[in-house]
């Protein structure tokens, strides 16, 4: 009677694979440490209004710049909204922008990227060509040139960081695509008549879902920090809106008066969430590169 060796793993190589991107990334302390971060801080800015209730619709003057203390923990702004329900509405304009944005970017420059690495010749030149010259341009001030012209609701907002976002994601599935077309299996594909379309969607760009993954991640904290930096300027989303960068703008206004509250949480709030995202990327990017080695 034959015995089976308990050493061999007997799950199929996909399934092993899974388990060991997932080992991979849960051996990166500071990646969990940010997973766990950015948790905390999706349940504060959309479960915490529904647990601390405080209006952010009507001002309230005879409130104005209250200390923290009881009935306001982090005290009130220059209109009397209360800090800690303000950061909670602030924080969740923040990331649904930094999020839609991070998408929209990802998914035009994987779709250029792809199609300008696997056709290659002029088309591959003339495309990179129109991405070197949108890199040379400063993004912020492309979004500052866009904001000025239509008004920047949170959608509208999150759309035109998307649009002027997307070409480093360009650069880098281009590069993906340029090494996965000369893969064998892409090649049997094209051999057996599959059009260019099919090859770039159904193939190439899902084979590079490591490389877009991370650099979805790094999107979205780039785009949370150009709105803090469109806000900051004071072309944000209208009021009563709000975000992390326009509450920032306003607490400037009165440091020499000494209310560091409406400073230091917004500050804080866009450090920590920069910083999870980033520790996120990172340790998606180790485990994505162990499951390549394998």
């Amino acid at each position: 009677m034959t015995t089976l060796d308990p050493t061999i793993s007997l799950a199929p190589a996909p399934e092993r694979r899974h388990r060991g991107t997932l080992s991979a990334f849960l051996g990166h302390r500071t990646a969990v440490a940010g997973g766990i971060l950015l948790l905390l801080v999706l349940a504060f800015c959309f479960l915490g209004p529904l647990l601390y209730g405080s209006d952010q619709v009507h001002t309230n003057l005879q409130a104005a710049r209250l200390a923290p203390g009881a009935g306001h923990p982090l005290g009130t702004d220059d209109l009397g909204y209360d800090v800690l329900g303000r950061l909670m509405v602030a924080g969740r304009t923040s990331l649904i922008v930094g999020v839609v944005a991070g998408l929209i970017a990802t998914a035009i420059g994987a779709i250029w990227g792809a199609l300008a690495g696997y056709a290659g010749g002029w088309a591959d030149a003339v495309l990179m060509r129109i991405v070197d010259t949108g890199v040379a341009i400063p993004a912020l001030f492309l979004l500052l040139v866009a904001a000025t012209l239509v008004t920047p609701s949170v959608w509208v907002l999150a759309v035109i960081i998307g649009c002027v976002s997307w070409l480093v994601p360009a650069r880098l599935m281009r590069a993906e695509t340029v090494t996965l077309k000369e893969r064998d299996y892409v090649k049997a594909i094209s051999v057996l008549g599959a059009g260019r379309l099919r090859i770039v969607f159904r193939h190439l760009i899902p084979n590079a879902i490591g490389t877009l993954m991370v650099n979805l991640t790094f999107q979205i904290a780039d785009a949370i920090l150009l709105v803090a930096y469109v806000s900051f300027l004071g072309l944000g989303v209208p009021p009563p809106t709000t975000d992390w960068g326009a509450m920032l703008s306003k607490g400037i206004t009165y440091t020499y008066d000494g209310a560091w509250w409406l400073i230091l949480p917004p500050g804080i709030a866009i450090v920590l969430v920069v910083c999870a995202i980033n520790f996120l990327g990172d340790g998606l990017r180790d485990a994505f590169a162990v499951r390549g080695r394998r």
